[in-house]
Formats: structure tokens, sequence, C-alpha cells
């Protein structure tokens, strides 16, 4: 039986990705308003999609937080070739905070998800690559502040996801073994498959079906998920269900 829960954050809980792209058009609109609209929007994605990898780098502990952000502006900048401004990053934050905090959206199956949950009385817990001080600005937002029994970010050991590390260390603050603790996560590779490699039940969440990323959930995606005995949902409402199954 299930015993706990532990939640991904990032496009799991919140709209991450939405967030990141209003801000980061947001804040490349203000600092190169002459490269035009659809420059501003696809650095802005590029932001996001991070294809230089700075973020893992990050999680993995080999970056620090100012020093991944920096690295990430540092790459729209050569690879749209604009104009380095001093104080470049510094200014790029300071429109891309106050940007991405009136972007901050929980999903709408969230509440419904976390009720049933409760009902229950499963203990919940969250397992974020994010920073400790970004993941709490996000929950104080969300008005997700509070809730959670547990919150482990990528601060809380120096690293993150995938190391299992990170899932045990996370099961130990909930007082609860891998192998009794479900894991819910929006990547395939982060998430699930590393969850599972982790000793820990995973349940795969894909909301977007037709989203070009990465890990899209494409027929060999889903066939590595349910190899490994991985549920594939589409909505956190499909996860209570799980939750009392032996």
């Amino acid at each position: 039986m299930i015993a706990a829960v532990l939640l991904d954050v990032d496009d799991t809980l919140i709209d991450t990705r939405a967030a990141m792209v209003a801000a980061g058009e947001a804040a490349v609109a203000e600092l190169w308003p002459q490269a035009g609209p659809e420059v501003h929007h696809a650095a802005a994605v590029r932001f996001h999609a991070d294809p230089g990898g700075f973020f893992l780098r990050f999680t993995s502990g080999e970056l620090s937080f100012p020093e991944m952000r920096e690295a990430r502006v540092v790459d729209l900048l050569e690879f749209f070739r604009l104009t380095a401004t001093g104080k470049v990053t510094l200014r790029f934050e300071q429109v891309y905070g106050p940007a991405f905090a009136a972007h901050v959206r929980l999903f709408d199956d969230v509440a419904p998800f976390m009720e049933a949950a409760s009902r229950v009385g499963t203990p919940m817990g969250l397992l974020t690559n994010s920073s400790s001080a970004y993941t709490s600005q996000k929950l104080e937002l969300t008005g997700l502040a509070g809730v959670f029994d547990v919150v482990a970010t990528r601060d809380t050991l120096g690293f993150g996801k995938p190391d299992a590390r990170a899932f045990h260390h996370a099961c130990g603050l909930l007082g609860t073994a891998p192998a009794e603790t479900l894991y819910v996560g929006d990547h395939l590779e982060i998430d699930a498959i590393a969850a599972r490699d982790a000793g820990l039940p995973a349940v795969w969440l894909q909301r977007d079906q037709g989203a070009p990323r990465g890990d899209s959930p494409d027929a060999l995606s889903r066939a590595r998920a349910h190899a490994r005995g991985i549920p594939v949902v589409s909505s956190l409402r499909q996860v209570p269900a799980l939750l009392t199954e032996g």
C-alpha cells in the first residue's frame, strides 16, 4: 500500500513553462526591443528549453543558481546575436522576476488531487530540482506554502534528481520507505524512471499530449514507461485511485 506521496513541482503542480516563457519574453523585449516580437518569443522559449543543459549542471551541483541563470542569459546573447549591455544578467532578472511572479499559476487538477489525498490521510511532500528560495516563492504565490509535510529542493543536499539519494532523503524526511512512497512527476527520465530506479513506485504525468518536448509521450516513450511498471496519466485527478492499490 502507498503510505505517502512525493510530487515534483514545476510543470506538475505549477505551470512553470508558461510563466517562464512569459517572463523571458518580457525581459528580452525590455532589454532588446529592437529585436522584434518573433525574436523576443523565440528567445523566451529557448531560455526555458535550456539547450545548453545549464539547469542540469545546477542540479548536479556543478553550478550555483546565479551561475546557471547567467549562463542561460549568455546563451541568448550568443545564439540571437544580441548586444551585451552592462550588468545584462542583473537587468534581465529585474524584469524577469516580477513577470514570472505575475504569471505563476497552479494547474486546475491540483486542488482536487490534494483534497482526495487528504481525505484518505496520505502525507504529501515535494521533491524539486529548483532552488529553495525560488521554490518558496512559487509556493507562496500559489497558496501552497505550509501545505506539504516535506519540501526537499536541490539545495537540501546540494544536488537533486535523478540521483537516487535525493529520492531516498525525501522519503526519510517523510518517514516512509521508498517502496511505499509514490512519486509523481512530469519528466520521463528525471522524474518517473529515476524514481523507479531509486525503488519508488512512480507515475509519469503527461499533460500536453501534443507538446513538442524532448520527452514527448510517443509510443516508444510510453512503452519505456510501461516496461518499468510506470503508469502514464494525463491528469492528477487520475492519481488518487493509485493510492489504494496494493
